[in-house]
């Protein structure tokens, strides 16, 4: 008997081990906003399977009338960061999520926690447009989105997601920073959301200094203290 009951024992604990855990998501919030200008609430929930109160990995959109879509994190995404709530209207009371509407689009942007570096596990934009929702950007710390800029309008009529790499600061005059050269990116959003050239050149031309599409740190660059525009110094860092 025991010879049978033991092959049976193997049997019942390996389907136990082979089954996958479904996580318990937890309801944190319900916020209502009209996504796609129709004139009905639609409906975000934010839920979660973590401990930590201030993080959640799983966001639902119910478009009134239409569909639902649910998105789960790769890791999570947690509080917008203070910096980017100063220079960006957030259309939601929920500081878990950053919202813009617009006559084209719905937008929400996702932040994952930065490190003390500014790297962050992830930062995810969700795109609502032509009553369809996607997630059109969904970055696993690749990018190093160290510090989120703007969502804004540009001259191609639909919102940007705009980011920038922490400068270095190498010095000071009484007026000024001396720093890295640190571009800002430009990512339209859209279905698909990538990098576009013409507009990070552009954007930079007009806001900043453009020397190139990537971070470089030999490139001094001087930073006014009044916040007005920076300007290549012509003379590089050695090291």
């Amino acid at each position: 008997m025991r010879n049978y009951l033991i092959p049976l024992f193997l049997l019942f604990a390996f389907n136990i081990w082979g089954q996958k855990t479904t996580p318990n998501y937890r309801k944190l919030k319900t916020i209502y906003a009209d996504l796609n200008n129709d004139g009905q609430p639609d409906t975000i929930i934010l839920s979660s399977s973590l401990k930590a109160e201030s993080f959640f990995n799983k966001i639902t959109i119910i478009l009134s009338g239409s569909q639902m879509r649910t998105f789960i994190a790769k890791d999570s995404w947690t509080i917008v960061d203070k910096p980017f709530l100063i220079s960006n209207k957030n259309e939601t009371n929920c500081n878990l999520f950053f919202l813009k509407i617009t006559k084209l689009q719905s937008v929400i942007l996702l932040f994952g926690e930065p490190y003390g570096s500014g790297e962050r596990d992830e930062f995810s934009i969700i795109n609502i447009e032509n009553n369809a929702v996607n997630m059109v950007f969904d970055d696993d710390g690749t990018l190093n989105i160290e510090s989120p800029q703007k969502l804004v309008s540009l001259t191609n009529n639909r919102l940007n997601f705009i980011y920038c790499g922490l400068h270095e600061f190498e010095g000071q005059t009484h007026d000024a920073m001396i720093g890295s050269y640190a571009p800002f990116f430009v990512y339209p959003v859209e279905n698909n959301c990538k990098l576009n050239k013409p507009l990070m050149k552009q954007y930079n031309e007009e806001h900043y200094v453009f020397a190139g599409y990537d971070y470089n740190e030999k490139l001094r660059i001087r930073y006014p203290k009044n916040g007005s525009k920076p300007t290549l110094l012509k003379k590089r860092r050695l090291d």
